[in-house]
C-alpha cells in the first residue's frame, strides 16, 4: 500500500515551501514553475497532476522514503503532518484528513 494521499492538491498549490528541499540534491530537481501564491504549473483545474506518472521524485512520497533511511511508518508520518498543515492552511483539514 502506498501513501494515503486523499487527494486534496494542498501540497501542489504551496510547492514553493519544498524550494529548500528540492535544491538540496540534484536528485530532488523540480522542473516545474509556480506561481507567486505556490501554486505548482501542472495542477490542473480538475485539482489533478498533469504529469502524476511522470511527476518529480519531491512529488512521489513512496520513492522519495529512500533517500531519509528512516521506517516507512515514520516517514509517512511525517508526512501525513506536513499534509494536514497545509490542509489547515487552506481550511480543508476536516474534508480531506488522512486518517492514521
Amino acid at each position: 500500500m502506498g501513501f494515503p494521499c486523499t487527494g486534496c492538491g494542498a501540497c501542489c498549490r504551496h510547492i514553493d515551501n519544498a524550494k529548500d528541499i528540492i535544491n538540496t540534491r540534484p536528485e530532488f530537481n523540480f522542473p516545474y514553475k509556480w506561481d507567486k501564491s505556490g501554486r505548482c504549473e501542472m495542477l490542473g483545474d480538475d485539482n489533478m497532476c498533469k504529469v502524476y506518472n511522470e511527476r518529480p521524485l519531491i512529488c512521489n512520497v513512496d520513492k522519495l522514503k529512500a533517500f531519509y533511511g528512516i521506517s516507512k511508518k515514520k516517514f509517512y508520518a511525517i508526512n501525513i503532518e506536513g499534509c494536514h498543515n497545509l490542509m489547515k492552511l487552506e481550511g480543508i483539514y476536516e474534508e480531506y484528513q488522512i486518517k492514521k
